[in-house]
């Protein structure tokens, strides 16, 4: 069972309970359901996006640098009328933003564009960037300055993971990477790694990374029927029952976002998360998998030894 130390627990440490939000590592909260912004155009269509999940009741948008439409989040966000102490938004530096002098002026570039004082998630967007460790002293000046509320990391797989806790380094508040049903069992040491070192794992590519022919897969049909639901719930459900938060993209409506949003009303039994968990699945080849194909570098370990005592 869960602790209020323990991502996926959902007591907060006042001692109330909310079922919407994760306790990261941390101590902070994190809400279970968001809107990616991925390939959403810079513009009209992020800021009507973002506009449109908040009035359905997100309060988790998710954007990074590589993106382009940081300045449309924030300006949606601004607009909305909702405080900002009410809404969590997490973005990501460029992988072409790593070393320790390079993030910080990196998240300060993020900031401005988002209009904001602080960031609630920081992440490395990728390992491909090189300088894991020397980046992630910088995400921790930028966590002690109050600038980055939570500090964690994407795409990262267990080695460069490891990189961190071997140099004694805190551990993320979050691992965010592709996560569905046909790549469960080849992450799954993944997975079980970062459970054992309570790192919240955000699921990205939740619907299938897009392959909507795999909707009509018997069982999750059954699935759909049984509940009330669409094949896309069930698999957002899936996710959630799990542990993993979630953060599908959706661009194309309102009605869509809606649909996301409304998986919180229900449970899968056991059972039937691990029938969808034993879904037969493809090797990530194709993918953009730097979880298993980057190389771990570490940078200069020493930029950061003025302002931070490890071990």
């Amino acid at each position: 069972m869960a602790t209020s130390e323990s991502p996926g627990d959902t007591t907060s440490g006042d001692g109330t309970n909310d079922g919407n939000y994760y306790v990261l590592n941390d101590g902070n909260k994190l809400p279970k359901v968001g809107l990616g912004v991925y390939r959403a155009d810079p513009g009209k269509e992020t800021y009507r996006s973002v506009q449109w999940a908040l009035k359905v009741g997100y309060r988790l948008i998710d954007t990074a640098a590589m993106y382009g439409n940081e300045h449309d989040v924030g300006q949606a966000i601004l607009d909305s009328g909702i405080p900002r102490t009410e809404i969590f938004i997490t973005t990501k530096l460029n992988t072409d933003s790593h070393g320790y002098h390079t993030a910080l002026q990196a998240a300060n570039e993020c900031l401005a564009k988002l209009q904001t004082t602080y960031i609630d998630l920081l992440l490395i967007h990728s390992p491909y960037g090189e300088k894991i460790v020397e980046t992630w002293d910088a995400l921790l000046a930028l966590q002690k300055e109050g600038k980055a509320k939570s500090i964690g990391v994407s795409n990262f797989g267990i080695p460069h993971l490891e990189a961190l806790r071997e140099h004694h380094r805190p551990m993320p508040a979050v691992n965010q990477f592709e996560m569905h049903p046909l790549i469960f069992k080849s992450r799954h040491e993944l997975i079980e790694y970062c459970q054992q070192h309570q790192i919240l794992i955000t699921a990205y590519g939740s619907l299938f990374s897009g392959e909507r022919n795999r909707f009509r897969d018997p069982f999750l049909q059954e699935l759909a029927q049984k509940y009330s639901k669409t094949v896309p719930q069930i698999l957002l459900r899936w996710a959630l029952d799990n542990g993993f938060a979630v953060i599908p993209k959706s661009t194309s409506s309102k009605e869509r976002l809606e649909e996301n949003w409304n998986v919180l009303d229900f449970s899968l039994s056991n059972e039937e998360v691990r029938q969808i968990s034993q879904m037969p699945g493809e090797p990530l080849d194709e993918y953009w998998d730097p979880v298993n194909n980057a190389e771990v570098d570490l940078g200069d370990l020493d930029l950061s030894k003025d302002t931070h005592h490890w071990g």
